[in-house]
């Protein structure tokens, strides 16, 4: 029952999300403004045994590699030792990260050590997609599982564990536009971006290309000041189009569908003891076989299907397949989603 109460609480959450004004902010992006990936190979000292062995021979290399880096000259046979790993470390940086800044690193396992707990990332040169070296990391790192750890956590993290050594500015205005890529692209939403843009200057060109994204060319007074154009565009508001979309988690029993997802006239065969239960605007016919019984279902919608289904004491896995065959007859007007 109380499966069957979150159901019709996010059905009229996401009712009153697509009749909403929303920010252009929060449906668009800005073309170039996106978070750039780094990486690199590292190794984690201090491990007490459960660092890789000696058949993992990147390991091995890599310690004969870095005693050479301070003079020490050792054959990769002759590194013996199960306190150190080599790591994949990763980290996100924003569009406009500035040199000396901290961003958080996450470890990940590359040979068969046990755990990364309780051990030291050495300092690892983090490169972009250009090969370019933007941060340097290093630090005692989080296990997976808290401070604690547990043996076997082969992911790790260090909050705060590297530092940016190279300025990071993205661009974001090209030949003289600046392009806004919806989330969610729809036709209807970007024409009602174009024209809530327009109300900045109607002087601005702007151009809807496609369903997923819209051209604005500045003109002299916006190339000129474009954080303050920006400002006022990402401040503006509109309605969007809500996507005729109805999604079922089928694990949690929780079904999320928008207010505009219609379920043509259709007829659904059930199980005669359930049949009480419903009623409303719905017609029901008895069959000639007293084990089932036939619901008609007239125009409704997804939301107001479920409200009576749940009312019947249908469980949430029944509500749930009824929905899936009354889409497969397609008599459903939207998309489903199922996860």
């Amino acid at each position: 029952m109380k499966k069957a109460i979150i159901l019709l609480t996010m059905i009229t959450a996401a009712a009153s999300l697509f009749a909403a004004s929303v920010r252009i902010k929060d449906i668009v992006t800005i073309q170039g403004l996106q978070d750039n990936q780094l990486m690199g190979i590292g190794l984690v000292t201090g491990l007490g045994g459960n660092g890789d062995s000696k058949s993992f021979r990147l390991t091995q290399t890599m310690i004969a590699n870095l005693a050479a880096n301070f003079g020490f000259d050792i054959n990769e046979e002759d590194v013996q030792s199960k306190n150190v790993a080599a790591v994949m470390v990763t980290a996100n940086i924003g569009p406009f990260t500035r040199r000396g800044e901290n961003v958080d690193v996450t470890l990940s396992s590359l040979g068969d050590a046990k755990s990364l707990d309780g051990g030291i990332l050495l300092q690892t040169a983090l490169q972009g997609a250009n090969k370019n070296v933007y941060a340097v990391a290093q630090g005692r790192i989080l296990s997976a599982n808290g401070a604690g750890g547990n043996k076997g956590d082969a992911t790790a993290s260090i909050p705060a564990g590297a530092i940016i050594e190279r300025d990071v500015i993205s661009n974001y205005i090209s030949d003289d536009k600046i392009s806004l890529v919806l989330r969610i692209p729809d036709f209807e939403t970007a024409n009602l971006v174009a024209q809530a843009v327009k109300g900045i200057n109607d002087k601005l060109d702007v151009k809807c290309v496609d369903a997923g994204l819209v051209e604005i060319a500045l003109t002299d007074e916006e190339k000129d000041n474009p954080t303050d154009f920006i400002t006022k565009l990402q401040t503006l508001t509109i309605e969007p189009s809500g996507q005729a979309i109805v999604v079922i988690d089928k694990k949690s029993g929780i079904i999320v569908s928008g207010s505009n997802v219609v379920i043509q006239q259709c007829a659904v065969s059930i199980p005669a003891a359930q049949a009480s239960g419903y009623g409303g605007g719905y017609a029901n016919r008895q069959q000639k076989s007293a084990k089932n019984h036939t619901l008609e279902i007239q125009s409704s919608t997804v939301g107001e299907l479920v409200q009576m289904l749940n009312s019947s004491g249908l469980t949430t896995q029944e509500i749930i397949g009824m929905i899936e065959a009354v889409a497969r007859a397609g008599a459903i007007n939207g998309k489903i989603v199922i996860m």
